[in-house]
């Protein structure tokens, strides 16, 4: 009898600790993420220059920032964005109204999808046989011009958060954010691989 009964706690322990696991998000620094894209993109390129050869094992590595599948937490500059299946669905003590968490959502997704195609970009045109380092050089400095976007924006969001502003504030104050300066016909390409791509699933 106390077997049986210690055998049912054993297993009802196991099963809480497999559920509490399931449902703990994993959180991911953001402001980590984006200094290592940065620095091994620079990194490269220096050691570009000086060789003159490209060494296809040191390609820096294209990696998305929020764009992930999935429950995730990333924290960025004292900011916690909640994630569920690529899109944000909430910052932690920010009041947000849906059409606030809709503008933030789409322009950091945007952004994010855009650096994740350029690092792409670069790395295959280095890698093609037919390569053209100038298009590689154009791929990365749009490259950083949209992590400093995409900073730019996680900065002015901070600013909101100390300003301890209500929902409505927020949401005006981010329904004026102008369009990122950004290659819009660029990104229709990016939208248009991923449709191809979800239909052929």
């Amino acid at each position: 009898m106390r077997t049986k009964l210690a055998l049912l706690l054993i297993s009802s322990l196991s099963i809480s600790t497999y559920v509490n696991a399931q449902n703990k998000s994993v959180a991911t620094d953001g402001s980590t993420t984006i200094e290592h894209l940065v620095d091994a993109r620079i990194n490269f390129n220096k050691t570009l220059i000086k060789s003159r050869e490209i060494q296809k094992l040191n390609l820096p590595e294209s990696k998305y920032i929020f764009n992930q599948s999935g429950s995730h937490t990333v924290d960025i500059e004292g900011l916690s964005f909640k994630i569920e299946n690529k899109s944000i669905v909430g910052i932690a003590d920010i009041p947000l109204s849906k059409a606030a968490l809709n503008i933030i959502n789409e322009r950091l997704m945007v952004l994010d999808k855009m650096q994740f195609a350029y690092s792409e970009g670069s790395n295959l045109e280095y890698i093609s046989c037919e390569k053209d380092r100038r298009v590689a050089f154009n791929n990365d400095r749009q490259f950083f011009s949209v992590l400093k976007s995409l900073k730019s924006i996680i900065a002015e969001i901070n600013a909101l958060a100390k300003g301890n502003e209500d929902k409505m504030s927020i949401e005006n104050a981010v329904a004026k954010w102008k369009q990122p300066a950004i290659d819009w016909q660029f990104f229709s390409q990016i939208v248009v691989k991923e449709t191809q791509s979800q239909l052929s699933k």
